[in-house]
């Protein structure tokens, strides 16, 4: 008896800490160390310029687009057979492109951003802190170990700098990436439920602040914000606890309307100039979780809902491991709706316009010549967010979406049919 609960528990203890990493408002836009290999993030010497969706699109969109698929093919275990594992396929050389949260910038992007501090000429105390800092990271570190740890203690006067030269209320990173909001808002508002009311309510207040994301990161505020936090350029020792205490105890972007508009800033700019359907594969499926993982649970604590969980959970063909868990199963839903929300979303933003259209062919393209197409690249992106949660959880929980898209049978050529899940949930 013991040896059966033993991995039971272990199970429960792996599905609550996957809970809580998609129990933000936007996981997503969190950074993280355990990204894709630096030898595959190109860096552009003047990633600063806007762009726009135009009919033509930009050199910028188009670069973006060939280093993308070149980093694919890098990422991807094209040995493996789609069909037989998908985890396998993108997931086979642990080199996924993008995690859960997100990934760090490359070395060349924190120089540029640190070098447009310095130059920048508004002189503020805070900015001479993280100076400080670097100096005496400096001492003891390498030029890269102290540019990443920068960053990783100074996020906000990075998003200084980023809502300043980078993403600002007018360009067009900004409104593409309010035009998603808006466009999941109507989407969640068609069905109603206190749950789903309240988040979308918190959300559409977001989105108003972030269409002016600079004044959420003013020197003066700044300044306040790092008021009480000492450095020293000669005690990187001392700098490092400092730091440390800081942000456990006086940090206002740890938490709330800043963190928020500091994730997302951090998001847009190093989602700049991607195509559509990686926006839809990363930002819109979060949204999507994290707006059921609300609902789904708030569902089973009406009259019946445990038993209707169960008999959904049947229903999908789940693993005794996985159908197990109440938890288990309300996070197969959760993901099954979400994929499939994210997915048609998609869909629906490619024929809304010509535009929309002629960019997608155009995309395609390009993306051609390395034998990718944008549903591809979606379908990619979508499942290496789960490279680290492993094979059983992959293939039976986060991937129950794509077992039954018609598109991506299609796409890969797989000699099977899709599984029908429309009428389960």
């Amino acid at each position: 008896m013991e040896i059966v609960l033993r991995p039971t528990k272990s199970c429960e203890t792996l599905f609550a800490h996957n809970i809580r990493l998609f129990s933000f408002l936007i996981i997503l836009a969190n950074v993280s160390p355990y990204a894709a290999e630096a030898q595959y993030r190109p860096y552009y010497p003047h990633q600063h310029r806007n762009i726009s969706y135009m009919h033509r699109l930009s050199e910028f969109h188009k670069q973006e687009l060939h280093n993308i698929a070149i980093r694919l093919e890098h990422s991807i275990d094209a040995d493996k057979y789609v069909c037989d594992g998908y985890f396998d396929y993108v997931c086979g050389r642990n080199r996924p492109l993008f995690s859960i949260l997100g990934h760090l910038p490359q070395s060349g992007e924190l120089i540029l951003l640190l070098k447009q501090l310095q130059e920048d000429p508004e002189q503020f105390e805070a900015k001479e802190k993280l100076f400080d800092f670097f100096i005496s990271c400096n001492s003891l570190k390498s030029l890269d170990d102290c540019y990443y740890e920068s960053f990783e203690y100074f996020k906000p006067l990075f998003g200084y700098i980023i809502t300043k030269k980078h993403i600002n209320s007018s360009s067009y990173e900004v409104k593409n990436f309010v035009d998603i909001l808006d466009r999941f808002l109507t989407k969640a508002k068609s069905t109603q439920t206190t749950s789903r009311d309240v988040i979308r309510i918190k959300l559409a207040t977001l989105k108003e602040k972030f269409r002016m994301p600079q004044i959420y990161f003013r020197a003066n505020d700044l300044n306040y914000e790092y008021r009480e936090l000492s450095i020293y350029r000669k005690s990187y020792k001392h700098n490092i606890k400092n730091l440390e205490l800081y942000r456990k105890t006086n940090s206002t972007y740890e938490y709330g309307v800043q963190r928020t508009m500091l994730d997302w800033s951090l998001y847009l700019y190093q989602s700049r100039n991607k195509p559509m359907s990686y926006f839809y594969a990363t930002l819109n499926v979060h949204l999507w979780m994290t707006l059921y993982n609300s609902t789904e649970r708030q569902q089973t604590l009406e009259v019946g809902g445990l038993q209707r969980l169960l008999e959904v959970g049947e229903c999908l063909k789940l693993p005794q491991f996985v159908n197990v868990l109440n938890e288990a199963r309300i996070l197969a839903v959760v993901y099954l709706k979400s994929f499939r929300n994210a997915w048609e979303g998609y869909r629906d933003w490619i024929t809304a316009s010509t535009e929309h259209q002629e960019i997608y062919d155009e995309e395609n393209e390009i993306l051609e010549k390395y034998r990718l197409n944008n549903k591809r690249l979606f379908f990619t992106l979508y499942a290496q967010n789960f490279c680290e949660f492993g094979r059983d959880l992959a293939e039976n929980v986060f991937y129950l979406g794509l077992k039954q898209n018609q598109d991506f049978f299609k796409i890969y050529s797989c000699n099977y049919k899709p599984e029908s899940f429309l009428d389960c949930i």
